[in-house]
């Protein structure tokens, strides 16, 4: 054990030692324990059984190791208090759960945050606790980390000084179950003495806090059994106090016991779980809690964060994240390590029984079929919340027509499985469903497309609806052989668009911006770099025209300057900054320099731009000037810039349409093409060559 570990063991036994004074235990000397040192006794090895107790519980209970983790960490280090409800919403039926969800604006599906409570405060409150959860939400760590505080006596947030045991009840597999036995059998291991009284005096007294872990995972052809002795024990014994834990999915009604469901993390959970876990002097250094935390608001990686609300998942993302100080660009080998995790390894993990299958012979990999299968049916009918009998009838689809998959299995029990066993689908209100994470629904839909070669069908159908955008992505990082014909289908919607009406309006410009920087041929940008810097040049000065109060930072979020940004940031970002203020000479002269360092525009005169720029200033009117004269200044202004530019009236002219129809449909789709090209695993390099080079061109 390391330093840190005897001292917390030690701390647990002097308290656990405190609360035996108090209860008493026959075979235990009150005054010898009361009248001598406690370390100087065990040295002596007398009550070994007191410190053996608190080691064991720490040894099976304290310490946490999952996943992928090199080494147990313990909990006490990354724990993070959990919030709970006491009315669960899926009890109830809620025709208007899409819209609600829509309205919210959020990726979560879990959005309300109104009567949640701390879950130390209720397990406090309530002498019998049913604790509810979706897998990996941190059910079976609350129990542990309640026995640890129950452990610490006064130094604790428990409150009630009792004796902890936790039985973990998927090891209940006999017919014949005697919960009293196997608390003793936790004593006698440790070498207690006189167990059978004492535990039977403890249990008339009312001093044990009895936590049973994972009601859902008895074996099945037991569980009714189960329910019905340790309701029959908590009559029996009813002074002590009870936790009990379950999937959501699985619950059943016990007497007595209040019922609450633990709620994902919210986004101060997040981040003081990944504070805690880059707790190291070298991770402070380095501030790489700060870092991680930082990473997972970019809008790159909002659907990663949406996985973060799952402490299971935060888990995996915080080892993602600990192996290589960043987050994968290309997000779908995360998501499919994810979903393996909720599918399988989880279960592994916990050692269930009988867990290899979902139902009988579906195996992991036809599940993951027809998962994938259900989340594009409903992904393209634009359905996020499902109704059961919906589901039901596409896995019974499903498996009749794949010749290799279980033909006899029961559609609704499909169903109920796979939300017990692994959370993919949860049941939102009653009878209707979701998966647990929009993410995940997203990269089984992708997957769906790339298995069914459904690449060029969904490009045309939906390549300019921003709620796929994610799905597209995850396509080109699942094409390992080669993503050029999703890029390619892509183009070709782009091109497509230019034959539209609107389009037409859109050739003229880019045909200029093309004649423009055609022949600098010698520039460190790209072609389609300075095409794009042009044309938001184009959208800049038009919009300095027309009003001379223009900001141009009012067009930001115009898609044209992400296109133009990836290529040179430094110029976009000059250009969006252009004020028409008294300063704006000086603004337009150092663009000027940055176009000719650059060799942006073959076709315009820097030097003498720069030399005409410079005369502006010394008749810039002022203070006392007319509005009129102002505004005289102004239009010769920009007459020599758009002049030097060649922005003919008849081409800017063509900026009185309005653009965001073209920004949500061209530009959108060759900045999508860009991004898929970034995550891509495998593109032909001449194939992407011929693509840049007929990016922002009229075909």
């Amino acid at each position: 054990m390391t330093g840190i570990e005897t001292t917390i063991v030690t701390a647990l036994t002097n308290n656990f030692i405190g609360q035996m004074i108090k209860s008493g235990w026959e075979g235990i000397n009150k005054n010898e324990l009361l009248n001598k040192d406690v370390g100087q006794i065990i040295k002596e090895g007398k009550y070994l059984f007191l410190r053996e107790y608190t080691q064991r519980y720490w040894d099976r209970h304290g310490m946490i190791k999952v996943l992928k983790m090199s080494k147990p960490m313990d909990l006490e280090s990354i724990y993070v208090n959990v919030k709970c409800l006491g009315n669960l919403v899926r009890d109830y039926y809620d025709e208007n759960l899409e819209n609600k969800y829509r309205e919210s604006k959020q990726r979560r599906f879990n959005f309300r945050d109104d009567g949640k409570k701390d879950g130390l405060l209720l397990a406090n409150q309530e002498q019998y606790l049913m604790v509810l959860g979706d897998p990996g939400i941190g059910k079976s760590t609350f129990l542990r980390k309640v026995g640890l505080e129950a452990l610490k006596g006064k130094q604790g947030s428990y409150q009630h000084p009792l004796t902890p045991v936790l039985l973990e009840l998927k090891n209940f597999k006999e017919n014949e179950i005697n919960i009293q036995a196997l608390i003793e059998e936790e004593f006698k291991i440790c070498g207690f003495p006189n167990v059978e009284k004492n535990i039977s005096n403890k249990l008339e007294k009312g001093e044990l806090l009895i936590l049973l872990d994972g009601l859902d995972e008895v074996p099945t052809a037991n569980v009714y059994n189960v329910i019905e002795k340790i309701q029959d024990f908590v009559d029996r014994h009813h002074k002590n106090r009870f936790i009990l834990s379950c999937r959501t999915a699985a619950r059943t009604h016990l007497r007595r016991f209040t019922d609450i469901e633990i709620v994902e993390f919210d986004d101060q959970q997040i981040q003081s779980f990944i504070e805690h876990w880059f707790s190291s002097e070298l991770d402070r250094k380095n501030e790489t809690a700060k870092n991680c935390w930082e990473l997972l608001q970019k809008e790159e990686y909002k659907s990663a964060k949406e996985l973060a609300h799952t402490p299971l998942l935060l888990t995996f993302l915080c080892l993602v994240y600990d192996e290589n100080q960043s987050f994968p660009t290309n997000r779908s080998r995360l998501y499919q390590d994810a979903l393996r995790i909720l599918l399988e390894k989880w279960s592994a993990e916990k050692r269930l029984p009988n867990r290899g299958l979902v139902y009988e012979n579906l195996s992991i990999e036809q599940e993951e079929i027809l998962l994938s299968e259900v989340a594009y049916q409903n992904f393209v009918a634009d359905k996020l919340f499902l109704e059961k009998r919906e589901i039901v009838k596409q896995i019974k689809d499903h498996l009749k027509q794949n010749l290799n998959a279980p033909q006899h299995l029961d559609g609704e029990k499909v169903l109920k499985t796979i939300e017990i066993e692994q959370g993919i689908l949860v049941e939102r209100a009653r009878s209707v469903y979701s998966f647990s994470h929009l993410t995940l629904q997203e990269y089984l839909t992708a997957q769906y497309i790339y298995d069914n070669d459904l690449i060029e069908e969904t490009v045309k159908n939906y390549v300019t609806e921003t709620r796929w955008q994610e799905v597209f992505l995850l396509v080109a990082g699942l094409m390992r052989g080669k993503a050029d014909k999703l890029l390619l289908a892509m183009e070709k919607e782009a091109h497509n668009y230019l034959t539209t009406p609107l389009g037409q309006k859109l050739v003229p410009i880019l045909q200029w911006a093309d004649e423009m920087t055609k022949d600098s041929v010698d520039s460190p940008i790209k072609p389609v770099g300075r095409r794009a810097i042009v044309y938001w040049l184009f959208i800049a000065n038009a919009n300095v025209t027309a009003n001379a109060n223009f900001i141009v930072t009012a067009n930001a979020n115009f898609i044209g300057i992400a296109i133009a940004n990836a290529y040179a940031p430094e110029i976009t970002y000059k250009i969006s900054r252009i004020f028409f203020t008294p300063k704006l000479i000086d603004e337009f002269v150092q663009l000027v320099n940055l176009f000719a360092q650059n060799r942006i525009i073959s076709k315009v005169n820097f030097s003498q731009l720069i030399a005409d720029l410079e005369a502006f200033k010394q008749i810039i009117p002022d203070d006392k000037a007319t509005k009129k004269e102002h505004q005289e200044f102004a239009d010769r202004l920009v007459k020599r810039w758009n002049t030097a530019f060649n922005l003919t009236p008849k081409l800017l002219k063509l900026s009185t349409y309005k653009f965001d129809d073209i920004n949500k449909h061209y530009f959108y789709i060759n900045h999508l093409i860009l991004d898929c090209q970034k995550v891509a695993v495998n593109i032909s390099p001449t194939v992407w060559q011929e693509i840049e080079d007929r990016m922002l061109r009229i075909p």
